[in-house]
């Protein structure tokens, strides 16, 4: 089956157009931020879009540790008393990231260097988040529409166009 439902009922189906204004995005934050690697991430833990470094790319373990992460640090926050989670960050001595809501079912992963100032890189984050809210929430169906009741789906939580799974320099 091509298309699928994501655990909310909506399905997703990524396109070459989508991804490709979700890269654009996520290029632009890396080069205003100095991020050396940007990802949009599916609570699922896959990986939407990306941009950068492609040193970070990989076969979507990094983007299912980083989701269960927030899951868990989530979670933590609730059961402290913040109900207002706007994710995390973490300070290496040479690398540092964080991970940062976009809406209740995407993230932001961004990864950069030491002497970046994680106060800019929040700073255009909260612009990149602001596009990419945008091209989540306006596309067209079929790239997001709700699935009608008693409709099958087939395991996960995306669908990709062949040419949307592989960057076209």
């Amino acid at each position: 089956m091509d298309t699928l439902t994501t655990h909310s009922g909506y399905v997703l189906h990524l396109g070459v157009t989508l991804t490709q204004r979700l890269r654009h995005t996520l290029g632009g934050y890396c080069q205003e931020s100095e991020v050396r690697y940007a990802a949009l991430l599916e609570e699922s833990g896959t990986t939407c879009a990306d941009a950068g470094d492609p040193a970070f790319r990989d076969s979507g373990e990094t983007a299912a540790l980083a989701v269960g992460a927030f899951a868990a640090l989530q979670a933590v926050a609730k059961r402290l008393g913040d109900g207002t989670f706007e994710g995390f960050f973490h300070e290496g001595q040479t690398r540092q990231f964080c991970l940062t809501p976009v809406s209740p079912q995407f993230m932001l992963l961004s990864v950069f260097e030491a002497p970046v100032r994680f106060a800019i890189v929040k700073l255009c984050a909260l612009k990149a988040i602001a596009h990419l809210q945008e091209q989540i929430e306006t596309m067209p169906i079929p790239e997001r529409s709700k699935m009608p009741s008693g409709a099958l789906s087939s395991a996960g939580d995306f669908s990709f166009e062949a040419a949307a799974l592989f960057q076209q320099d």
